[in-house]
Formats: C-alpha cells, structure tokens, sequence
C-alpha cells in the first residue's frame, strides 16, 4: 500500500500515547494525545482513528470538542474493550464507522486503511448486502451529527439529514425491510441500532401502503429523529440491561420533550414531525407519556411511528435478549390494539408491510 504522509490521525488517551506510538505503524500514521490546551489540526486525514477511555467523561468532553472541528465524512474507527456496552454506544453517539476490540493491531489498522482508499476489506466485499450495509452507516452519521448538534447547542444539518432519509428510502425500495433489519442488526447497536431499525420500518409501513415520496420522506426522517432526545439522557441508563428504578425511568422519559424542544428550536421542521417526537410513547387510551394524550389527540403520524417504534424494539437484537420473531412482535402488537393502545387498522397495515406477501 502507498504510505502518503500523515494521512491517518490516531487519538489516544495522554497516559497512551507513549505505549501506542511504541508499535510499528505506518509512516502515515499521526499519533496524538487528547489534549485541551491545544486544537488539532484535523483538515487533512482521510481516517481517524481512536483508542481512548470513553467511560471517562473529560476524555469524551476532550473528543466531542476535537471532533467538532472535522467533516463527518471522514470515516471515524473507534476500538473499545471488548463486552463494554457502554463503551459501543459512545462510539456510536460520536460517530463510529466501525467499532474494534481493543487492543488495536496493525491487522485491524490495514483493513481501515483499505475501506478508506477505496479498497473494501474482505468481510465486506464478500458481504451480500455490501450496498445496504453502506446506507446504514450513512444513516448512523447523519444521527450521530444530530446527537452531537443536541449536546452541543448547535445547528441541526438538514441537508445531511434529508440526504440519509433519501439513500435510506432508496436502499429498502431495492432490498426490502427484511434486508435492512439484518444489515442493521449485524452492523449497529444500542440506541443507533434501535433508531435505524425503526426508520426502515416507518419507511416499509410507507412504501406498502403506496404513500408520496414526500410522506415516505417526511415518516423516514421521523424515524430518524423520533429518539434523539436520549442524547441527552445518561448511558448507564440508556443502556442498562434489567428493569429501571422509578427514578430511572422518569429521567429516560424526559427524551421525547428533550427531543421535541430541540428541534422546535431549530425552526422550519414539519410540525408532524414534531408532534412525533414528543409523542410517539402515547397510547390511545390515555396512558402513555409524556402529556397522557388519546384519542384524536394523536396525529396520523405519530400513531404510525408509536406502532413501528415498538414493533423495532421487539425486533432488536441485544447482548442480553433475541431479536423477536416478526409474527410474535406483531402479535404482540396485535394484543395491545385489543387492548385499546393502538390503532388496529395501522397494526395490519404493518404486518402487510413487514412480511412477505
């Protein structure tokens, strides 16, 4: 491989640096240390690559302040300890392309070099839905931009944003829901994962029922946007595997106001997309949350998201549960229509949009 100078900068933890430069690495490789006293020069690598402790809140802080400065099309590779869920997520908030257990080789450093000058690795050429994976990865950035933008105050990318909805909507129209669920599932975790699930649900629950490709965009963006309230919500319960404390729960129910008042900042966003957001854990009989809405309260859209959000989360995979089975995750659904939660007519409508005719 061609060594071009400097053109993979590697950020690592000051108490690292030493034991990291150590290594025999390429001669374009530039190994810094997270430092707060000085801004990086981040304008000219192709790869960024970090091995760092984000379990620690000043290194994360140190980061997110780092990475600000840089396009999110510069592909981001992080390595995390293996089995720290935790660690995967704020991987995934900062912007992940690829996520690898620690410690770093020189192997695991060459396949990014070869993803990055246009060379995929084997495991993806070799990998069916190559194409698909890509669009998941387009739609992780556009909502790690957005979950940085809440932390930080800053300005939502729409562009960014509109773009994903569009690859996203394309890519299910060629290779279908079912496609989509498993580069999801195999590719992504946590909360990135949850959000992309859903968002390809809403946009097959779409394209089934024949909507315009402006309701097909307006429900996709929905997807995307419907959870990035939880930015702001701890890890630690955001990812926490057993049941949540009362105090826990009531903080994690703050994310659809959290979310809801973020973009009713930002101006110019569809108000059904808003009410969405703020609304997409409310049941028609009243006892959902955060206002208690019901009935003709809830917008056409946010009952649509409400049914596909819940029929994406019983499809996620995570380290401490299955996937469930479609007709089991719709049964479900189907017991909590019976039960006056949701709208009958939009749980059929999903079971003819997720399985196969």
């Amino acid at each position: 491989m061609k060594a071009v100078a400097q053109e993979v900068l590697f950020l690592t933890d000051p108490q690292s640096r030493d034991d990291v430069a150590s290594l025999a690495w390429p001669s374009n490789v530039r190994i810094e240390a997270l430092d707060a006293s000085r801004p990086h020069d981040n304008t000219d690598f192709k790869v960024i690559v970090v091995d760092a402790d984000l379990t620690c809140g000043s290194t994360i802080e140190l980061l997110r302040q780092t990475l600000k400065s840089v396009d999110r099309q510069i592909p981001r590779h992080f390595a995390v300890n293996q089995g720290r869920r935790i660690e995967v997520v704020q991987a995934q908030v900062l912007g992940a392309r690829s996520i690898r257990p620690r410690p770093l080789s020189i192997e695991d450093l060459q396949a990014i070099l070869a993803e990055a000058y246009g060379a995929r690795s084997s495991a993806l050429a070799e990998e069916p839905l190559a194409a698909l994976v890509t669009t998941t990865h387009t739609g992780s950035r556009a909502l790690g931009g957005v979950f940085d933008a809440i932390q930080s105050g800053g300005m939502l990318r729409r562009s960014e944003l509109e773009s994903a909805s569009e690859d996203i909507a394309d890519a299910i129209a060629d290779d279908g829901i079912a496609s989509w669920l498993e580069a999801v599932r195999a590719h992504h975790q946590g909360t990135f994962q949850h959000c992309l699930l859903v968002t390809g649900v809403l946009t097959s629950f779409a394209q089934a029922l024949g909507m315009s490709h402006s309701d097909v965009s307006l429900l996709t963006t929905a997807g995307l946007l419907h959870d990035i309230g939880k930015a702001m919500i701890p890890i630690d319960i955001l990812e926490k595997p057993g049941a949540l404390s009362q105090h826990e729960f009531r903080t994690i129910a703050q994310h659809p106001v959290i979310g809801y008042d973020y973009l009713l900042s930002q101006g110019e966003l569809d108000g059904v997309i808003l009410d969405a957001v703020r609304g997409h854990h409310e049941y028609l009989d009243g006892s959902g949350y955060p206002d208690h809405l019901s009935g003709s309260q809830l917008g056409d859209v946010t009952r649509i998201l409400t049914v596909c959000d819940i029929y994406g989360a019983l499809c996620e995979r995570r380290s401490y549960k299955s996937a469930m089975p479609p007709e089991k995750a719709l049964e479900l659904l189907e017991s909590m229509a019976n039960a006056g939660k949701l709208e009958t007519a939009l749980v059929k409508a999903l079971r003819r949009a997720v399985l196969p005719a």
